[in-house]
């Protein structure tokens, strides 16, 4: 992966001048790589909307992929401010090794609230939704994923994996944990990556507070009944295996905790 971009103000402007030309630069770029995608973009097309020239450019970022990650960075970051309270809260929970069921329930809850706030009412740029539609499609710079995993992505992914992962009693590393846990944050995606067709269905042209109250309301309701029924599988889980263990000596269970077949040892 390249070393990250420079950050550094102009050496004739002082620092926030050169921090204001940066910031241009970025916002420049989220744009033309949200339309054009990292090939598509080419740097003079990013220094002429932003509005300065090329050499700029170069001395903020070194080159096109050093402003990509730069927008990443940026993005992520915006994302990591704005969600690492419920995040950290989270994180406190799952340290708690006695914390139940519905404090489970309700900080995965708090977590997909504050993301649906964040995607549909914190008035960030359509710019980001395209740029982040590329991402999420694997059609960014190859560097990038990496960018954000370090910068956030992972922590909130890891930390909504362990919460359906104490729900269902399996590893967080378990498919059926990982499954679940992206099926059902992907309930709010068709309401920010696909927004005009949802906002079509829906007889609504943006969001506003009491719409996003409503979404934010049915996707809780729908999550909290699907996480309950995780727990109720994992209690027949524990009521079958606790069965067969009655049932059978210990030395006749395999690994998965089911009976070996005559003649395994």
């Amino acid at each position: 992966m390249a070393p990250p971009p420079r950050h550094r103000p102009a050496a004739d402007g002082g620092y926030q001048r050169g921090e204001e030309t940066r910031a241009k630069i970025v916002e420049a770029a989220l744009g033309l790589f949200g339309e054009k995608g990292f090939e598509g973009a080419s740097t003079r097309e990013i220094a002429e909307r932003a509005g300065v020239n090329a050499p700029a450019l170069v001395y903020y970022f070194d080159n096109k992929e050093g402003v990509y990650l730069a927008c990443v960075e940026h993005i992520m970051g915006r994302v990591s401010a704005y969600m690492s309270g419920a995040v950290d809260a989270a994180q406190a929970l799952l340290d708690e090794p006695a914390a139940g069921d519905a404090a489970l329930i309700h900080a995965f809850c708090s977590i997909q609230t504050q993301i649906a706030e964040f995607l549909l009412m914190s008035g960030e740029p359509d710019s980001w939704r395209l740029f982040m539609a590329r991402e999420q499609a694997g059609l960014g710079h190859e560097s990038s994923f990496m960018v954000m995993k370090k910068q956030f992505s992972e922590q909130l992914r890891r930390v909504n994996a362990e919460l359906v992962s104490r729900l269902m009693g399996l590893p967080p590393d378990d498919p059926e944990v990982v499954v679940r846990m992206l099926a059902i944050t992907g309930q709010l995606f068709p309401f920010h990556m696909t927004c005009r067709s949802a906002g079509e269905a829906l007889g609504w042209e943006k969001f506003d507070r009491e719409r996003l109250n409503t979404v934010v309301r049915i996707i809780n309701e729908q999550t909290v009944s699907l996480l309950i029924g995780m727990t109720e599988m994992r209690t027949m889980r524990m009521a079958e295996q606790a069965a067969l263990e009655a049932q059978y000596p210990a030395a006749q269970l395999g690994q998965s905790g089911k009976p070996m077949p005559p003649g395994v040892h």
